[in-house]
């Protein structure tokens, strides 16, 4: 087994990695991955200690994202794929046709333990830079259909970090689709003052919030945004969300206290 050394945003991707590996374990598991497994056990940390029980949310976006991404390259088998802020997802290996194109862009010391614990493939670029260094997007075709995955991603800036990405994206690669995740403003207000997930490890700050009941406001970040689809995390496997799942049959509190996905496609303005 392999130690490694992260700390803040960075080592949140071993939290995902443990809920998506102990997902493989249930008979009921929304995701097949076994490589997420083979990569947990191959790492010396104590995710129970920090991470305490494991839970479907991470599987849960994971099966949105990974049906998203799909039904996209049904109409698009050689696309190209941008993951930001990725770290130890597995998706590539989930959803890959032998003919997609990938690019994982992340902060360098993410990018290093990626490449050491996952294999390599042809098809998969690795950028190590910040998503909020624009620098990426020159590197990235142009000219036709991308498909960018912002999983857990968004939180981790302000609201102006995160609105300028958007932005960015929207302004350079029209045609393409982009989706990712939401917390909602009292989760972001909570890890604002320190957040303990356990009493060993506290999350690290997530600036911006939004609630569902408030998605209509990202339409304003861009005119060419245009809203394929939004859900709760409660919404598509309710029964794997219990007890949260009761929230369902209360829109106003479902849409206050959910984290949340929304996918947008970009229009050609």
């Amino acid at each position: 087994m392999n130690k490694i050394n992260l700390t803040g945003v960075p080592e949140t991707m071993l939290w995902p990695l443990y809920n998506r590996a102990y997902e493989q374990k249930r008979k009921d598991r929304l995701i097949d991955d076994p490589l997420s497994l083979k990569v947990l056990n191959s790492i010396d940390y104590d995710y129970a200690r920090n991470f305490g029980r494991p839970s479907a949310g991470h599987p849960l976006r994971a099966r949105v994202f990974d049906d998203a991404l799909k039904v996209w390259l049904e109409e698009n088998r050689e696309g190209t794929i941008v993951s930001l802020g990725e770290g130890l997802d597995t998706q590539f290996w989930r959803v890959d046709n032998g003919l997609l194109n990938w690019f994982s862009i992340d902060v360098p010391e993410a990018i290093d333990v990626r490449n050491h614990f996952l294999p390599a493939n042809d098809r998969i670029k690795t950028i190590p830079c910040s998503a909020l260094d624009f620098t990426w997007m020159e590197q990235i075709p142009q000219g036709r259909p991308v498909f960018f995955l912002l999983g857990g991603v968004i939180m981790y800036f302000t609201e102006t970090e995160s609105k300028r990405l958007l932005q960015q994206i929207a302004n350079k690669f029209s045609g393409s689709e982009i989706i990712f995740d939401m917390i909602p403003e009292w989760y972001s207000a909570k890890t604002m003052k320190g957040m303990y997930v356990t009493k060993n490890y506290k999350a690290p700050p997530m600036p911006w919030g939004l609630n569902l009941a408030d998605c209509h406001k990202l339409l304003s970040i861009h005119p060419a945004l245009e809203l394929k689809q939004k859900m709760s995390f409660i919404d598509p496997y309710p029964e794997r969300m219990h007890p949260f799942s009761y929230f369902r049959y209360f829109k106003t509190i479902k849409e206050k206290m959910s984290p949340w996905m929304v996918h947008f496609y970009i229009n050609k303005i």
